[in-house]
């Protein structure tokens, strides 16, 4: 993983272990701050109107759209030009507004060093550690369950054969054994194992998040929350 994208991989406590399985459970930290808590309701204001001048309001000069002009120290997209010129909010029709509202709504968390910043999703703060470093800290290595109800299928199916139930767990992305597709990717489907090996098969895609999909960092600066950054990938 990119020196720049660890800042987003944050070691924090509240990982369950038990018989080398792992589970992550949903956690949201913004009523521990009232002037956050007000941010993020007028930002859930903002993203229930689509109003995109309004959310540009929220923005810092230098918000992070990409991580490959922070590598190349430019400013070609890291600012708000860049995040219309990506994102295009002034179209209600832009993906911008459900991927920020779907990364709201599963909460955030403080950074565990800096206090003045809060990231959502909750599972960013996800590791899995093996001889001191973590084990999930690259693209597409694990995935964290967001459901407590996730169905594991014999077949990229949803009526295929349930093999099982995950619950918040972090789990194993491996290759599908007569796939050729990279990563195990298969459509909307994503071929997975537990850490204890006991459950492999298939997961929808939209009951899964990566620590490289899209989220969403807000900084406190002089006493005043912005949106510091909203990007996805490596």
């Amino acid at each position: 993983m990119k020196k720049y994208t660890l800042v987003f991989a944050l070691v924090l406590t509240g990982l369950i272990a038990s018989a080398q399985t792992y589970k992550y459970p949903p956690r949201n930290e913004v009523n521990k701050d009232s002037s956050l808590k007000v941010f993020v309701d007028t930002l859930k204001a903002v993203i229930a109107r689509k109003d995109a001048p309004a959310l540009l309001k929220l923005l810092s000069p230098t918000v992070t759209v990409t991580a490959e002009d922070a590598e190349r120290k430019e400013d070609s997209h890291n600012n708000i030009k860049g995040f219309k010129e990506i994102y295009a909010p002034q179209f209600p029709s832009s993906k911008v507004w459900k991927n920020l509202e779907t990364v709201i709504g599963l909460g955030g968390i403080f950074d565990s060093k800096l206090r003045s910043q809060f990231v959502f999703p909750y599972v960013m703060g996800m590791s899995v550690m093996k001889g001191g470093t973590n084990y999930c800290g690259g693209c597409g290595e694990c995935l964290t369950i967001i459901s407590p109800d996730a169905n594991v299928r014999k077949s990229p199916d949803r009526l295929s054969a349930n093999l099982g139930r995950l619950s918040y767990d972090i789990v194993k992305v491996i290759d599908e054994p007569v796939s050729k597709t990279a990563g195990g990717n298969s459509d909307n489907w994503t071929y997975i194992q537990t850490f204890d090996g006991k459950l492999t098969g298939w997961v929808r895609n939209d009951l899964t998040w990566d620590i490289c999909d899209y989220r969403l960092i807000l900084e406190k600066k002089k006493g005043k929350w912005i949106i510091n950054t909203f990007m996805a990938g490596d």
